[in-house]
């Protein structure tokens, strides 16, 4: 598959083309540079599980993975060359270009128009291509590595937070231990909640007959991830305490 200018065949070339996009963000001190390192991060960890026995169908998870980052950067040039990207990348690249946000928002603004906006197109479309949606056996199977990706996901956030410590902020790791751990709980759920949005989101985009039918409901899954982008940024703690957030991205406290 084709990824900007890159033909990409597997995870590990798509984890090189993420590395390179990831060190043009951090050399030019560019703040969406913290959603693209967590998500390189989470697919390395599931490169590491494709070669055991943990998902039904593991070269289906890579073209999953594969489609799903061509969303991201589909996105991204689309924001660079101003032709207008779904509503929730548009807020989640805008935010972090002004650089006034906390580095969590960032990640989680990424997150949201990542898995909340192009994960369900994404579903939709391999079901559809593949006529997985015609049989209730072959969706199950689909329904369980879907779910075998929220544990990756769930186990991965300690190493994340990590990573995250050791190149943006050396006092991520103490706050998260004064406050119990609860970005951790709250990476977690969030993570869960919204990844079964996602398969209820995809079987709805399924059933929708006619192209204005799918227009609605992608209409409607663009509108709900912008809704929680709205969240995040307007969190009223995070808020309240804007003004620190450039000085904290600034003297590396997280």
């Amino acid at each position: 598959m084709q990824i900007g200018r890159v033909d990409v065949v597997n995870l590990t070339q798509l984890v090189d083309l993420m590395g390179e996009h990831l060190r043009q963000f951090e050399q030019q001190e560019d703040h969406r540079a913290a959603f693209l390192r967590v998500y390189r991060h989470m697919t390395s960890t599931v490169i590491d599980r494709l070669s055991h026995p943990f998902f039904l169908d593991a070269p289906w998870v890579e073209r999953v993975a594969i489609r799903f980052a061509w969303y991201y950067f589909d996105a991204l040039d689309r924001f660079e060359q101003q032709t207008g990207p779904p509503p929730a990348w548009e807020r989640a690249f805008s935010v972090a270009v002004r650089k006034q946000a906390f580095l969590l928002q960032d990640i989680l603004l990424g997150m949201n128009a990542h898995i909340n906006n192009d994960l369900p197109l994404v579903v939709a479309e391999l079901l559809r291509s593949e006529e997985d949606e015609q049989s209730v056996f072959r969706t199950v199977r689909r329904r369980f590595d879907h779910d075998q990706i929220n544990r990756v996901l769930h186990e991965v956030i300690p190493s994340v937070e990590v990573d995250l410590a050791r190149s943006y902020g050396r006092l991520i790791l103490p706050l998260g231990r004064v406050m119990g751990n609860l970005d951790q709980t709250l990476a977690a759920f969030g993570l869960k909640t919204w990844r079964d949005n996602v398969w209820r989101n995809a079987r709805f985009l399924l059933a929708a007959r006619t192209e204005p039918e799918q227009r609605t409901v992608i209409h409607f899954i663009q509108q709900d991830a912008l809704r929680i982008a709205t969240e995040i940024e307007r969190f009223p703690l995070l808020r309240w305490c804007r003004p620190l957030a450039p000085l904290m991205r600034r003297w590396r406290l997280g």
